[in-house]
């Protein structure tokens, strides 16, 4: 007879199930060696992920911005 499962166990495979549902997790590794400073600025942010989301934003308006005007300059060349 299979093994009943408590509360924490429960409430365990709930919230697992709803974070694969729901999130989409990212993982980075630096080396200790080669990319100290990286690790060092990173590490004196007050959140890396508001840091890298805040990052990855800017670069999506920095694209966008151009793109914009790649196609404004071709359309000035017709």
């Amino acid at each position: 007879m299979p093994r009943k499962k408590n509360t924490y166990e429960k409430k365990l495979e709930y919230n697992n199930a709803y974070n694969r549902e729901n999130y989409r997790s990212f993982s980075i590794r630096y080396s200790k060696d080669s990319e100290k400073k990286i690790i060092s600025w990173l590490e004196k942010q007050p959140g890396v992920k508001a840091y890298i989301t805040d990052l990855i934003l800017a670069d999506m308006e920095s694209a966008k911005a151009k793109k914009a005007k790649k196609a404004a300059v071709r359309k000035a060349a017709k």
